[in-house]
């Protein structure tokens, strides 16, 4: 099979596991703090993955370090990510939280392109082109809906709902140049499952000074709820992350960012399913304006990356 056929298969897989993870860490972050969650749960992923480094490797281990300008890189924009990422989904509700992050990737994937950075990419047609136009105005749609409290869930008033939209944003941009610095590895020789683990030891050192002194003002769980949080969070969050290290090192940044478009329907269907979030109208509008835009725009970039 063709290689970038593969990588879309594992953005897919990406999408939906992540789909997943989104609508159920927005109800356990409702009880239990976001960081707390990402110390221990990333805390395990760095032991297990860099003991496996040490083992068998050594030599992926050592590209990497010799190579630190995009590890210190993956590092820093991961952290500042998943703690936006963690806000976002505490904030808002999770299908617009997840909407507008995943609509910011393409757009950000298009201005690295504008600003001379050699990850970025051009609209390469006009089709691609028309649905990222249609998700920036699903974006725009949905930040309003959310701050002026039409939306199914804002933890707060108007100001909480914009600091959602904010952090959403914010997940989007970080992300991509997370992705960026990720392919930066992958082109060093550091293999998939090793990037990975290399992009998450900033983030446990700050989730748990974060924790240690008190920040997060949330009570922490009890031992018994914590073991099987951290067993659940490890199942949901480990898989999609592998799945889109996966697809990193097949196809662009841009096509991956195309592909999340089609994620908040995924989302929106598990809320009604949850029932936590009411259902609302306004959202369902907005992901309309949205999915308008990612039909248009993963067709464009799957006939772009398998051409």
């Amino acid at each position: 099979m063709n290689p970038a056929a593969i990588g879309v298969i594992w953005a897919l897989a990406f999408v939906i596991l992540e789909s997943v993870q989104y609508v159920y860490f927005g109800g356990l972050f409702q009880k239990m703090s976001s960081f707390l969650f990402g110390f221990l749960v990333f805390g395990v992923v760095v032991i297990v993955v860099g003991l496996w480094a040490t083992l068998a490797a050594r030599g992926q281990l050592r590209a990497a370090f010799a190579n630190p300008a995009p590890l210190i890189g993956a590092n820093v924009s991961a952290t500042f990510a998943w703690a936006a990422y963690l806000g976002s989904v505490q904030l808002i509700e999770p299908a617009i939280a997840y909407t507008i992050g995943a609509g910011v990737m393409p757009i950000t994937a298009y201005l690295a392109h504008r600003l001379g950075l050699p990850e970025g990419e051009p609209m390469r047609n006009r089709t691609e082109a028309l649905g990222v136009l249609a998700l920036f105005i699903g974006i725009v749609y949905l930040g309003f809906v959310t701050v002026f409290g039409l939306s199914g869930f804002v933890r707060g008033g108007s100001l909480a709902g914009l600091g959602g939209v904010i952090l959403a944003v914010a997940d989007g941009v970080l992300f991509t140049v997370m992705l960026i610095y990720c392919q930066r590895m992958d082109r060093t020789g550091v293999g998939p499952g090793l990037v990975f683990g290399l992009r998450f030891p900033l983030y446990v050192l700050t989730a748990g000074a974060v924790v240690a002194l008190g920040l997060d003002n949330m009570p922490a769980p009890s031992l018994n709820e914590t073991l099987p949080i951290i067993a659940i969070g490890l199942a949901l969050t480990v898989p999609p992350l592998y799945a889109l290290q996966r697809a990193v090192a097949s196809v662009s940044t841009l096509t991956i960012g195309a592909l999340t478009a089609i994620g908040p329907f995924v989302i929106f269907a598990l809320q009604q399913i949850e029932g936590r979030v009411d259902y609302s109208t306004a959202t369902l509008v907005g992901l309309a304006i949205y999915f308008v835009g990612a039909l248009f725009a993963v067709y464009g970039a799957v006939r772009a990356a398998t051409n």
